[in-house]
């Protein structure tokens, strides 16, 4: 017979999912700052460089470096500038996790349901993970999905999030910025980029909950055989999403890139194929892996706090609540 599934309360990882949002994005804003303008000044610096010899010039302006842009983004005001755009990432984020923490849960709670059914799982819920335990495949599938729905209510957000990173745009507060896109641009503007983010999302977020929950079986396997490695359940989720945030991240770049474009310039990257064909045009290959480099560390880290502390708040709920039956 197989065991019975514990009990899981949405509120649980709707509250999870909401103070690992937080945490994560405060900590993180730095470099999701520094990764937008890297690519806008890239983009800069080939503009110039193609109308530059149209006209006759040499000289192209020096490309952006890590530290030079560090350095010119505090000179806007000061080392808080590094957090600019903090109000509307927070806004995304925190209902954004909250509602992706719930639904991906409750996707792969009836996906363990099935399998109950089924009498094809004798467990369900893994004892150091505040998630169900599904098949390879049904992880990708869930987290996929979870990702791509929830990312459709949340673009608006991230259109001016990633609006407000870049200095092509002088918003004075969002409900300004709402008002502007959508005078300029239409409702289609508030959703601009969500094919090159669909398609960066949903294969980022399942592949992430694969790598994860893959990571994370391996190292408590280990644990549990080897004496030489003792270490905590919240190191093993810590380790698990550095893992699986650069692994997902990496596979799934280019059409982070993509979707940043279309964002800034949407007369210019007016969808993902069009934009893809530019960017291999005038950039070559190479162009796809612009902003790599700080995309995988911002991630590998948002991902490493996101899911510690989304697993331990939500296990610190079920102790409560436990210590309370007693």
């Amino acid at each position: 017979m197989p065991s019975k599934q514990k009990s899981s309360d949405p509120i649980e990882h709707l509250i999870g999912g909401a103070v690992s949002g937080l945490c994560a994005c405060v900590f993180v804003q730095p470099l999701d700052l520094l990764k937008t303008r890297l690519q806008q000044q890239q983009q800069a610096h080939l503009a110039f460089i193609k109308q530059g010899s149209q006209a006759g010039l040499t000289i192209a302006p020096l490309e952006s470096t890590i530290w030079r842009t560090v350095f010119g983004i505090i000179k806007e005001g000061s080392v808080l500038s590094l957090w600019r755009g903090t109000v509307p990432t927070v806004v995304r984020n925190v209902p954004g996790a909250a509602m992706y923490f719930t639904v991906l849960n409750e996707a792969r709670t009836l996906l363990a349901k099935r399998k109950i059914n089924g009498l094809e799982r004798t467990e369900t819920m893994s004892s150091s993970s505040a998630l169900p335990k599904l098949s390879n495949t049904e992880n990708l599938i869930a987290g996929g999905a979870s990702r791509a729905a929830i990312g459709f209510v949340m673009m608006p957000a991230t259109v001016i999030k990633v609006r407000y990173e870049s200095n092509l745009y002088n918003y004075n507060s969002m409900s300004g910025a709402f008002s502007s896109i959508f005078r300029n641009e239409g409702i289609r503007g508030l959703w601009a980029g969500f094919g090159a983010t669909a398609m960066r999302d949903a294969p980022l977020a399942g592949l992430y909950v694969l790598f994860y929950e893959q990571s994370k079986s391996h190292l408590s396997a280990l644990r549990a055989t080897s004496a030489y490695f003792d270490v905590s359940t919240p190191t093993i989720h810590m380790v698990s999403g550095i893992a699986a945030g650069f692994l997902s991240t990496t596979l799934t770049h280019p059409f982070d890139m993509l979707k940043t474009r279309m964002q800034l310039k949407p007369a210019e990257y007016k969808n993902v194929f069009q934009g893809a064909r530019k960017v291999l045009l005038e950039e070559g290959a190479i162009g796809f892996l612009d902003g790599i480099f700080v995309r995988t560390i911002r991630k590998s880290i948002h991902s490493a706090i996101s899911w510690t502390v989304y697993e331990e708040v939500v296990r610190w709920q079920r102790a409560r609540k436990a210590d309370h039956l007693l």
